[in-house]
């Protein structure tokens, strides 16, 4: 079966699963993720943090992020989609944001706040997906926002790629462009993985 084909039923699997689960299922799995997150050494280390905000059904950043700014933490970027392409910007305060394209809440896109990477810098991304497989494959939404972006990245930018996910929605295997970039590790309320 080609590829479009397969994702576009994944995609419908993983928004099936995600409709099923209650709010608390919902809460009590994110809680759990984000909890695993901050434990690993790449997110605790990193001068910076790159960090969707998600919407209903998506394993919740919300809280993280108002956890950062509330402790000082220097370098909160979100992202903001600007036709095919997107750009993160930096943010002091959640009250920032703004609805932006999708119902997704966005910062404003001010010059002297867009992330621009430095070689000397560590950095974290973490990425949002319906599915992803042991490999560290990610199916997105299908527009390819986040591989843009990271492609545009210099090699010698330090920026570990982290998946937050529900374990039900780690596969073994799911289909993927030579063009993706996968994550380096895959969080999930059972723990992190590894991708290999």
């Amino acid at each position: 079966m080609e590829n479009s084909k397969t994702k576009k039923i994944l995609r419908e699997e993983a928004k099936l699963y995600r409709k099923n689960l209650s709010e608390e299922e919902m809460l009590g799995m994110s809680q759990e993720i984000i909890k695993h997150l901050k434990e690993m050494e790449a997110f605790q280390t990193a001068d910076e943090i790159l960090v969707y905000v998600s919407l209903p059904g998506e394993v919740d950043t919300r809280r993280l992020i108002v956890e950062l700014l509330d402790k000082g933490k220097a370098g909160v970027f979100c992202p903001v989609t600007l036709g095919d392409e997107m750009e993160f910007y930096g943010i002091s305060s959640f009250a920032e944001l703004k609805e932006g394209n999708f119902h997704v809440l966005e910062p404003t896109s001010e010059p002297e706040k867009q992330f621009i990477p430095v070689p000397e810098k560590k950095y974290c991304i973490i990425l949002p997906g319906l599915m992803f497989d042991l490999s560290g494959n990610r199916l997105g939404y299908g527009k390819g926002y986040y591989d843009k972006f990271l492609a545009k990245l210099n090699g010698n930018i330090q920026m570990t790629r982290i998946a937050l996910s529900y374990s039900a929605m780690v596969k073994e295997q799911i289909p993927f462009e030579e063009t993706d970039k996968p994550a380096q590790f895959i969080v999930t309320e059972t723990g992190v993985i590894h991708c290999n």
